[in-house]
């Protein structure tokens, strides 16, 4: 993101997050760059968890990313890598 926003390889910036470890980089791009806007969508299963306030109001905007389509944005269960490899996706992330 930062990068992107250095490089002025972007206008607006979309983070699919609730995690507010991404807070100092969005006050940073925030602060250096003012013409460039940040939406936050923030995918959650627990209300508590979900609130992600320091992330949201760190942002332009926010949204709430319902569970249903991160669901259906993922990879199979099951990919192969480069090298032929089988990678696969833990049972806890099903």
């Amino acid at each position: 993101m930062l990068d992107d926003a250095y490089q002025d390889q972007c206008d607006h910036l979309i983070l699919f997050s609730g995690d507010s470890d991404l807070v100092p980089a969005v006050s940073m791009v925030r602060q250096r760059f003012p013409k460039k806007r940040i939406t936050v969508y923030v995918p959650f299963r627990d209300p508590e968890r979900g609130a992600a306030v320091e992330v949201r109001t760190s942002a332009h905007a926010h949204r709430d990313l319902p569970l249903l389509l991160l669901a259906k944005a993922q990879f199979p269960d099951e990919i192969q890598d480069g090298a032929g490899n089988a990678l696969k996706r833990p049972d806890a992330w099903k």
